[in-house]
């Protein structure tokens, strides 16, 4: 899920290799995938793995805004005033995998903290004590960063967790931009196949936002063992089973669809068929909002090689120890030194060519957008509420949790 070479130009061949490569590549450390569960999941094994945080996710307790308080925008690299309380970035990994990978991201990432009052949160997930005596259960990688997430997030406010080859391109940006204090759990829809992404997300520490990331790191032991998407695939229904809880025949639907992907294209009918249940909604008060394409905090930097405008913070696929590799357009001219960051712009030394205005990403975003729905898997065209039932098999209590 998280690869990136300048010299590859195929988008259908980033489509593929994101997701296989989801079961290859950790969240912040490069580890082989444990061999995928044989545990095949029916209804009501997703209720039962919901079951005990149904009360706190779907009733929070809280008042809520009925507005957004909007943060206003960084200007000229000046403060990020803690209006949302502290701020924490959140990095899961394991030392010895961490030495050969992401070098480039993560010398990024630190450039940036120095100019910021952020709290970092490095853990091992290997030797972390508190991750061993709450997440000891789970094997597979992605599933303990969930869970390791969610033992960390009562130490903060607002917690932002993060991929290891997600790295800081724009640093005049404050994290609290993306922050909707109308929610509890913020997500952004990857750009090239609309797949609500699992790698980078921000969380509220609160009732919901605690239980959400434990029922996350929970399906590990539920996942269908055929071709899932891993953390990512049961992102998509864990999503929908909590915001659409009455949407019970919707959910079962795409949970059958799910268990019959064996590969990509039929992978992403599940996708078609959560998207297509949740509608044109990105935002359930008190619970989740989903900033759509290229409108997150973070989009994929291969789409448009690197290139970024004023509007961009951070760029996703950055795998390299260094500016170059195997032909890797970055946007820096070199490795960044944290040493020489820090004060305003001081240490970032980018390649001026690569910050471009706005309209050149929209034109860029445009195109591949056309070539993407021109291309998109046949079997994820389909439209579930005329090919799947709504009514026929749950019939006459169709609206039972309504």
């Amino acid at each position: 899920m998280r690869l990136y070479s300048g010299r590859i130009r195929s988008w259908r061949f980033w489509m593929h290799a994101v997701l296989f490569l989801s079961g290859i590549v950790g969240v912040v450390i490069f580890l082989p995938r444990l061999p995928p569960s044989t545990v095949h999941l029916r209804a009501v094994d997703v209720d039962n793995v919901l079951e005990k945080h149904e009360l706190e996710l779907n009733n929070p307790r809280r008042p809520l805004p009925l507005k957004r308080t909007l943060y206003p925008p960084r200007k000229d690299m000046g403060p990020c005033p803690p209006l949302f309380g502290k701020v924490s970035v959140f990095v899961a990994f394991v030392s010895a995998s961490m030495e050969g990978h992401y070098r480039v991201a993560q010398q990024s990432l630190e450039c940036y903290l120095k100019g910021v009052n952020y709290t970092v949160m490095m853990v091992d997930l290997d030797k972390d004590p508190r991750v061993q005596e709450k997440c000891s259960k789970n094997m597979q990688l992605f599933f303990k960063k969930h869970c390791a997430a969610s033992v960390y997030l009562p130490d903060t406010d607002w917690m932002l967790v993060l991929d290891a080859d997600t790295g800081v391109v724009n640093p005049n940006h404050c994290v609290e931009e993306w922050i909707d204090d109308r929610v509890d759990v913020i997500f952004y829809e990857r750009f090239f196949n609309w797949e609500i992404a699992s790698g980078n997300y921000l969380v509220r520490n609160s009732e919901f936002g605690v239980n959400f990331l434990k029922a996350w790191g929970e399906w590990e032991f539920i996942q269908p063992g055929n071709w899932n998407g891993a953390d990512n695939g049961v992102l998509q229904l864990h999503i929908l089973k909590y915001v659409l809880p009455d949407a019970s025949q919707e959910a079962e639907n795409c949970n059958e669809i799910w268990h019959r992907a064996k590969d990509y294209d039929t992978y992403m009918a599940y996708v078609s068929c959560v998207k297509q249940a949740l509608g044109a909604t990105r935002l359930w008060p008190g619970k989740v909002r989903i900033y759509r394409r290229a409108h997150g905090w973070v989009r994929d930097g291969f789409i448009t090689t690197d290139k970024w405008c004023d509007a961009d913070f951070m760029l996703h696929g950055w795998k390299h120890q260094k500016v170059g590799q195997d032909g890797w357009e970055s946007p820096f001219k070199q490795n960044l030194d944290p040493t020489k960051c820090g004060t305003g712009v001081s240490g970032w030394d980018w390649i001026p060519q690569k910050h471009v205005n706005a309209s050149v990403i929209r034109k860029e975003l445009a195109a591949f957008e056309r070539s993407t729905g021109r291309t998109y898997p046949k079997p994820a065209r389909d439209l579930m509420y005329i090919t799947m039932p709504d009514v026929g098999i749950c019939y006459p209590h169709c609206d039972k949790d309504t």
